[in-house]
C-alpha cells in the first residue's frame, strides 16, 4: 500500500524505515503467493496491475475492519482505555476543539487523543479510509460513504486591521455585537485571501461577483486563522467566521464586522464513515462539541 501511494520502492522504503531490497523482497513474496504481479515496473511512478488494484482495495478493507474491531472492543472498557482520532482544520482546532479536548481528557484520562489537521479534501479521504474516528467538515458532503451529526451553524464575517481607515471612521466595538459593513467597500482595498483549495475561497469569489468588487489581493493564506493574524498585524482585510471572532483571545485583534450581504451560514458537522463503527469515545466527544 505504501509503494502504491509513493510510486517508487525507494520512497516507500524511506517512509517505512526499511531498506529498499527488503521491501522489494516483501513485494516479490506476496506476488509469489498470489501468482500475479502487483505493479507494472515498466512505468515510473509504478502503476498497480489489476491484481494490485484488488490487493490494495482488500487491504484497505482489512485495515478498516481492524480499526472497527479496536473501536468496538474499546467500548467494553467503559471509556477507561482506548483512543480517539479527530480530523480538523487548524482554525477549528484552535477556535473550537481546545476546550472540549481539555474537558474530555479530564473526564477520561485513559483515552489517548489525537487531532489530524488537513485540508477539506484530505479530511474527507481520512473519513472514508477510517484513519479518523470523525472529522469536522461542512455540509454539503457527497452522500455516498458519509454519515453526519450536525454541530452548529457558522456565519461568515469581515475582519479589518484596527488602523484601517474604515475602522477609524466607523469606530466599531471590538466585542459582540459587531457592526455591519458591505463587502463592496473592499474594492481596491488590501485583502488577504485563502488558497484555492480552501472552502472560504468560493465564498470570497461569490461576494466579488455579486458586489462587482475587486479587492487588491496582497496574500493567499493557508487557513482562516493565519489570515486573521495577518489582518490583525495590519496586512489587509480578510473573511473570517463568527466562531473565530467569538473565540479570539490574542492580544492584538482585528476589528470584526457582520456582512451586509446575505451569505448562507455554513453547517459544521461531525462526519464519519457510513459503514464505520462510531465509538463511545467519539459519541461522548461529539456530545461535548454540541454543548
Amino acid at each position: 500500500m505504501q509503494v502504491a501511494e509513493d510510486g517508487t520502492f525507494s520512497a516507500a522504503a524511506k517512509h517505512l524505515f526499511v531498506s529498499q531490497p527488503s521491501l522489494s523482497q516483501c513485494i516479490k513474496k506476496i506476488e509469489g503467493e498470489l501468482g500475479a504481479l502487483l505493479f507494472d515496473r515498466s512505468q515510473i511512478p509504478l502503476q498497480l496491475t489489476p491484481a494490485g488494484e484488488i490487493y490494495v482495495t482488500k487491504a484497505r478493507e482489512i485495515q478498516r475492519m481492524k480499526r472497527d474491531l479496536v473501536r468496538e472492543t474499546a467500548d467494553l472498557t467503559e471509556l477507561r482505555t482506548g483512543s480517539l482520532c479527530i480530523g480538523s482544520s487548524r482554525t477549528r482546532s484552535s477556535c473550537y476543539l481546545a476546550q472540549p479536548l481539555i474537558e474530555f481528557h479530564n473526564r477520561y484520562p485513559g483515552i489517548s487523543l489525537q487531532v489530524r489537521e488537513h485540508s477539506v479534501s484530505e479530511l474527507q479521504e481520512d473519513v472514508l479510509s477510517g484513519r479518523v474516528d470523525f472529522a469536522l467538515l461542512y455540509d454539503p458532503l457527497p452522500d455516498q460513504g458519509f454519515a453526519r451529526i450536525p454541530l452548529l451553524s457558522e456565519r461568515v464575517m469581515l475582519a479589518l486591521p484596527q488602523e484601517h481607515p474604515f475602522v477609524r471612521d466607523l469606530r466599531p466595538r471590538l466585542t459582540w455585537p459587531f457592526p455591519r459593513l458591505s463587502f463592496a467597500r473592499m474594492h481596491g482595498q488590501p485583502f488577504i485571501c485563502l488558497q484555492k483549495k480552501r472552502q472560504m475561497t468560493s465564498i470570497y469569489d461569490t461576494l466579488c461577483l455579486e458586489t462587482q468588487c475587486e479587492p487588491d489581493v496582497v496574500f493567499e493564506a493557508n487557513s482562516i486563522i493565519d489570515a486573521a493574524e495577518l489582518c490583525a498585524a495590519g496586512m489587509g482585510a480578510t473573511l473570517v467566521t463568527d466562531m473565530l471572532a467569538r473565540s479570539w483571545q490574542r492580544r492584538q485583534a482585528p476589528c470584526f464586522f457582520e456582512l451586509e450581504e446575505e451569505v448562507p451560514p455554513r453547517q459544521l458537522i461531525a462526519a464519519y464513515g457510513r459503514h464505520q463503527h462510531l465509538s463511545e469515545a467519539a459519541r461522548e466527544f461529539i456530545g461535548l462539541l454540541k454543548k
